[in-house]
Formats: C-alpha cells, sequence, structure tokens
C-alpha cells in the first residue's frame, strides 16, 4: 500500500517525486526505501523530507549515500551509479501498523511535498545557509 501511493506521487509536471530502491513486494523485507527522483533537482532532499515529516509525528529514516574515508579525509560516494550527495530515505512496515496508519503516513508524505515544494527556491535559501555552517554533515531544518 505504502510503495504504491510512493510511486503515484507526482510532482507538478507529471514525473513521479519517488525513485524506488527497494525489490517490491515480493520476498523482501518489510521496508520500503526511495529517494527523490534526482530528474526533478528539488531544492530540498530526503534528509529535509526526514525533519519535515518529523511535524507530523512520523520518523522517515533519511541517509546521505556517501561515506567519509579516513585515509584522504574526503567524502566518496557508496555507489558508482550516485554522486556522494545523494540521499535516500526508508521507512520499516511493522506488523502492528494498520491501514489507518498507513493512510495518515501517506497524507503527511504528500502534505509534506507539497509544503517543501510550495517554497521552490525559497526552500533552498532559507536552508542553505545553515547547512554551510555545518559543511553538509548535518540538516537544520
Amino acid at each position: 500500500h505504502l510503495r504504491d501511493a510512493l510511486k503515484e506521487l507526482k510532482s507538478e509536471d507529471g514525473r513521479p517525486y519517488f525513485t524506488m530502491l527497494d525489490a517490491g513486494d515480493t520476498k523482501c523485507l518489510p521496508v520500503v526505501a526511495a529517494m527523490l527522483n534526482p530528474d526533478l533537482m528539488l531544492p530540498f532532499d530526503d534528509i529535509d523530507l526526514q525533519h519535515h515529516m518529523q511535524q507530523y509525528h512520523w520518523y522517515v529514516s533519511g541517509y546521505r549515500m556517501s561515506y567519509h574515508d579516513p585515509n584522504d579525509e574526503q567524502t566518496k560516494p557508496l555507489f558508482t551509479d550516485a554522486p556522494a550527495q545523494q540521499t535516500m530515505f526508508r521507512v520499516v512496515v511493522k506488523a502492528n501498523n494498520t491501514r489507518v496508519m498507513m493512510d495518515n503516513l501517506i497524507a503527511s508524505f504528500k502534505a509534506c511535498l507539497g509544503e517543501m515544494a510550495s517554497l521552490g527556491p525559497g526552500f533552498m535559501s532559507m536552508h542553505e545557509p545553515k547547512k554551510l555552517k555545518t559543511g553538509m554533515k548535518g540538516h537544520a531544518c
């Protein structure tokens, strides 16, 4: 239900908001993993989405797809097909989650995306100074 709903969420120009990263509903962990569609070039990322979802009392785990190499002190991508600044998120779907809870989670995703998208470039201008202060190591929302 959640995975299908996320696949159906579209930006204003009709492109999907999310790129799904998990194996789907068959023979997989009870986890939905995705990332905001990089082709949309949104002024926010999955970690910003994580912070915004907290306002709706949901914890959606956001991650940067990189690591810090202690040998040369460089931040490097985890994968060859994604840049180091790429982010993603995951939602663990527990056995006690009800349909009503999932519907609320989906509504929260929709609300957050709408609110962040409505700010457009303003979102970046509000948050970029804070991100620069932290060296992009953390997000300040």
